[in-house]
């Protein structure tokens, strides 16, 4: 049975000389399926202990925000500004709602409806291309279905999933030549993270390859290339320096301290480059991106311009989380383009068979055929990768953060013992915290990662009045052992998780 088929059997008769369309009701039941399964998984992950530092981060800054203090944060030596970090202002936005809910649910459900609502855009330029809603429906259930999608969604409080759905809106708008719209969803985008700038650039460029001014006027180059350019070079180089001292973490995550240096390196120094075993992790990285899509991304080309800068950024880095094609959440800038591209590579194919395909006597309708392909692999994809203990090597496409492991973690008798402890520790009292309990607790001015850990704090314990620790933490136990017994006293210990008190001097 042809898609045109089964569309007519979905559009049910309503009202003579009219048609009742049942496929928008369908994407709203997935909308809502997604969502409620991932918050069940996100309260799973709570009450499982398995969120860490990050989330706590995010929300002592919404938390902040809300009581007149402008996204101010404690845990890091170099900034006292969540904008001193990396310019994430969509942080500010998501406050107002959780100032009504206090509690990291609140954030993670706004990232998950957001993310979740990203299926209309894919919806809207399916039908639009393929002139089928079934094949809309299909390609929103292909993007509910990517591991990069859920994986990214589940991996603590993240905003490259926001911003992937935000961007699925901007293209769809810009496609339709509807500029404002597409200007608010691009400035949504770039309050999730500042490198969707040099995407915008890129879609600039895309836009003039295409002839966009032609048929839109110029405005729809100018405009994503100005923005683009002055977000990025704005929270790069005044906002981000302006808010911190020293050097940020995160630049120790490419070679010679940066993107620019890590690539001078590929070319002048390619051995030390790769001196880390990273090669083959990078190599496979491209090809595990594109095969769940049967490749089809690639049969339109300058759609892929604007993954070009992240696919760059990811390759460049030297942690093999950001070129793992299927976990974590450094994908969400890339996924709305391999999406786009595979649609319009359809669309192609719809027009203009390929020369062998015109061979073929039959009314199947080749883009369909394809697309139950595609979903019955990511199907397969989810069984392999996320409902299954199957585990590659973390340079490859290791999958730490998806559903078989949140179902498979075993509720520990010890975690009541830990629950009674934080009992003891008053709710604004400055506090350093083991990395997996530090969500647990109420969000205060002064909250530390008690975990040597770069990016963090690297002595909490100056500022802290308690310290929350787990003994069998390989990070904890050091810590503890240097921790001056003249300066501190435990307060109790339950099931090797202590709490001690600084002295009063």
């Amino acid at each position: 049975m042809t898609l045109t088929k089964i569309s007519a059997k979905l559009n049910l008769q309503n009202q003579p000389g009219q048609r009742f369309n049942v496929v928008p009701i369908l994407l709203a039941l997935l909308i809502i399926l997604y969502v409620g399964a991932i918050m069940g998984l996100h309260w799973l992950r709570q009450e499982r202990f398995m969120n860490g530092f990050d989330l706590a981060f995010y929300e002592q800054a919404a938390w902040n925000t809300g009581h007149g203090r402008f996204l101010e944060v404690s845990g890091t030596d170099f900034s006292h500004s969540l904008l001193g970090t990396d310019v994430i202002l969509i942080v500010a936005l998501m406050t107002p709602l959780y100032m009504l809910v206090q509690s990291p649910l609140t954030l993670l459900f706004q990232e998950t409806l957001v993310v979740a609502l990203g299926a209309i855009p894919v919806y809207w330029l399916a039908r639009d291309r393929l002139g089928n809603r079934v094949a809309g429906l299909l390609f929103a259930l292909t993007y509910l279905l990517l591991l990069g999608v859920q994986n990214g969604n589940l991996y603590e409080l993240r905003f490259r999933p926001m911003a992937m759905s935000f961007l699925l809106f901007a293209f769809y708008y810009y496609e339709r030549g509807r500029f404002w719209p597409f200007l608010a969803f691009a400035t949504l985008a770039l309050t999730c993270r500042p490198e969707n700038g040099l995407v915008l650039i890129m879609l600039a460029l895309y836009g003039f390859i295409k002839g966009r001014p032609k048929i839109f006027g110029w405005h729809f180059v100018i405009g994503p290339l100005i923005l683009g350019a002055v977000w990025f070079t704005l929270a790069t180089l005044v906002i981000i320096p302006g808010l911190s001292t020293g050097s940020i973490a995160l630049s120790e995550n490419f070679a010679g301290g940066s993107p620019q240096a890590a690539l001078i390196q590929l070319f002048t120094n390619p051995v030390e480059f790769f001196s880390d075993n990273s090669l083959l992790g990078k190599l496979c990285y491209l090809p595990l991106l594109l095969l769940p899509l049967l490749f089809l991304p690639l049969g339109s080309p300058t759609v892929l311009l604007m993954a070009l800068p992240l696919l760059a950024i990811n390759l460049l880095s030297k942690r093999p989380m950001q070129w793992n094609a299927y976990d974590y959440h450094y994908q969400g800038s890339i996924i709305p383009w391999l999406l786009a591209a595979t649609i319009f590579t359809l669309e192609k194919w719809q027009t203009k068979p390929l020369r062998f395909l015109r061979r073929i006597k039959s009314n199947l309708f080749l883009p369909g055929a394809v697309l139950a392909a595609t979903v019955a692999i990511y199907l397969l994809f989810n069984l392999i990768f996320s409902l299954s203990s199957l585990k590659l090597p973390d340079d490859i496409a290791r999958t730490d953060n998806g559903i078989a492991k949140i179902l498979t973690r075993k509720e520990q008798p010890r975690w009541e013992a830990g629950k009674e402890l934080l009992k003891l520790i008053p709710p604004d009292a400055p506090l350093a915290i083991t990395n997996l309990w530090s969500s647990q607790v109420k969000p205060r001015q002064g909250l530390w990662l008690f975990r040597n850990k770069t990016l963090y704090s690297v002595h909490p314990t100056l500022t802290a009045q308690y310290i929350f620790a787990d003994l069998r933490s390989a990070d904890d136990k050091p810590l503890i052992d240097e921790l001056p017994p003249a300066e501190w006293e435990v307060l109790d210990q339950k099931q090797d998780y202590i709490l001690l008190k600084k002295k009063k001097s």
